[in-house]
């Protein structure tokens, strides 16, 4: 009995059956590479990609993956379609994002001002730059002059607030398609609207688009677009930590939150554009997903988190675990069990979440019946987060006795002992007098230790190829170079065994530069550890 009748594919120009598919996306087929080239050139390199966007009751609009995409695979690379600054913050420039520096101006200290809106900029070049033309324009032409002077290092000022909502709203004429794009995504403004800092915006914002600068835009579309940043807007900062900015990617937007993403996003360029990569292989189907929070956070600073910067409660897989994948980052150990008379031989039992998805809840011990309220967690938190924020991070003293202190009440893989652990990692092996030809014995141990316990956590919360276990390998790899070299010198290993060795280094090495090597900072450093490598690989002695 015969079955179906296979359809047969169709050329996308010609309607001619097809045989050649696009290698991007898989969807379409053409009869020739001539007719690729044009189906190309006619739009398909816009419509050309690994995901689409749909929607549903559950998830609203949603990003899944469109055919298999493999782990390192660029998904998707956009262009801000419109950026600008932080609400608040020191004095940087408008146009490229750098924090700005004072100079000497006739005996005072002051910023470099733009010459006809007065805003501070790096200089005359940033001054003249297309993202800060508009905005210039209608501010010269009411008169209006910028009053934002050098008075005190880091001085925080809130006159940035109206910058990027500007930018947003002057598009309606300049690019309406784009604009209309923007004003399509979600706001939130109803969440928003009777919050501190709405309450503040209706009078600084809406007071200086309306009246100052005398734009017929409502008070409701001028905080919408605010609204619509603050859901939407992805924290764009360069890696030496010089520039920051916020920006908003359309597309992008559309991908959902998951406090266990399968991609990571890296920013290319001056321009800024948005790359986003699978960590993990996905597969046809699978809904693409990034974390809008910082993935070494426990579940209950995560949530507020989330509830207060997006608006949205997280229901994932992750968060409706109390042990979070058996990490127990946001857990503490049970006093009592763990008290005078508390059993030290048994696993210490945790004190986790009775509901982790209501920030009420009360923590439970997991083995008596002993319990604490969630307000007692949160007090905890902030007290030992203040502590640890207070620490200068000159030394490693400190650090150490922070984790020491707390070993008692805070599970090792607690988020704050992690923090101070991710402190140490960068102390040892880079600052002066802890540079790994300078550790002792015992703190490159201590090194090596941090490294695998970090890597294991890597491996639970954030898989395959992130950007957390891509620097982790690097640290680690180095690390176990110098130790291999002490090994060889002390006559613990063999010529035999340092090959071997070095080998397993190179490996590590080869995974991190899989990793990391879409990021153009990383390049040289990436290149100049595998030539070194390789080096001491031909001759080890």
């Amino acid at each position: 009995m015969n079955g179906p009748k296979k359809e047969i594919p169709l050329c996308e120009v010609c309607q001619q059956p097809a045989n050649q598919i696009c290698g991007g996306c898989k969807l379409v087929y053409y009869c020739s590479k001539a007719h690729q080239k044009l189906g190309w050139r006619e739009g398909h390199k816009f419509k050309c990609c690994a995901f689409k966007v749909q929607y549903s009751e559950t998830f609203g609009r949603h990003m899944v993956a469109t055919r298999d995409i493999k782990q390192g695979e660029m998904i998707l690379k956009e262009k801000p379609a419109v950026m600008g600054p932080r609400m608040s913050g020191p004095a940087h420039c408008l146009s490229c994002g750098k924090k700005l520096e004072p100079m000497k101006i006739k005996e005072i200290y002051d910023f470099y001002k733009c010459t006809s809106c007065n805003w501070p900029m790096c200089g005359p070049e940033c001054e003249k730059a297309d993202i800060h033309k508009a905005e210039c324009k209608i501010m010269t032409d009411r008169k209006y002059k910028c009053t934002i002077k050098y008075e005190q290092p880091d001085k925080t000022e809130a006159a940035y607030c109206v910058i990027a909502p500007l930018r947003a709203l002057l598009m309606k004429d300049s690019n309406p398609q784009q604009y209309e794009n923007i004003m399509a995504l979600e706001s939130h403004l109803e969440d928003r609207i009777n919050t501190p800092l709405y309450v503040i915006l209706k009078a600084n914002l809406v007071t200086f688009i309306i009246q100052v600068l005398g734009l017929p835009f409502d008070e409701d579309s001028i905080l919408k677009v605010a609204s619509i940043y603050d859901t939407n807007a992805f924290d764009v900062r360069c890696l030496d930590g010089s520039k920051r900015l916020r920006a908003i990617y359309v597309t992008a937007s559309m991908m959902n939150h998951n406090c266990k993403p399968n991609t990571r996003h890296i920013y290319l360029g001056d321009n800024y554009n948005l790359a986003v990569i699978a960590t993990v292989p996905i597969s046809k189907g699978e809904m693409i997903t990034l974390t809008y929070t910082q993935t070494l956070l426990g579940t209950l600073d995560r949530s507020k988190l989330l509830k207060i910067n997006k608006c949205f409660e997280c229901v994932c897989e992750r968060c409706r675990d109390p042990t979070e994948f058996g990490t127990y980052i946001g857990s503490i150990y049970c006093s009592i069990c763990n008290g005078p008379f508390g059993n030290g031989i048994e696993k210490r039992p945790m004190l986790i979440s009775s509901n982790p998805l209501d920030e009420t809840a009360t923590w439970k011990c997991e083995k008596c019946d002993h319990f604490i309220l969630s307000r007692q967690m949160f007090w905890g938190n902030n007290a030992l987060s203040q502590e640890l924020m207070k620490i200068r991070k000159d030394g490693p003293e400190k650090f150490e006795e922070f984790i020491e202190k707390y070993s008692q009440t805070l599970h090792p893989n607690n988020h704050l002992v992690l923090q101070a652990k991710l402190a140490l990692l960068q102390i040892y092996g880079n600052y002066k007098g802890y540079t790994l030809s300078e550790l002792p014995d015992h703190l490159l141990k201590r090194k090596l230790d941090l490294c695998h316990e970090l890597l294991e956590l890597a491996d639970q919360l954030e898989p395959g190829w992130s950007r957390f276990r891509g620097t982790i390998l690097l640290d680690l790899q180095a690390a176990m170079v110098v130790q291999t070299k002490r090994d060889y010198e002390a006559e613990k290993i063999t010529k035999e065994g340092v090959q071997d060795e070095l080998m397993e280094s190179m490996v590590l090495l080869q995974e991190a530069a899989n990793i990391l090597r879409v990021e153009p900072e990383m390049r040289p450093t990436l290149e100049a550890k595998i030539e070194e490598l390789t080096r001491f690989l031909q001759t080890p002695e």
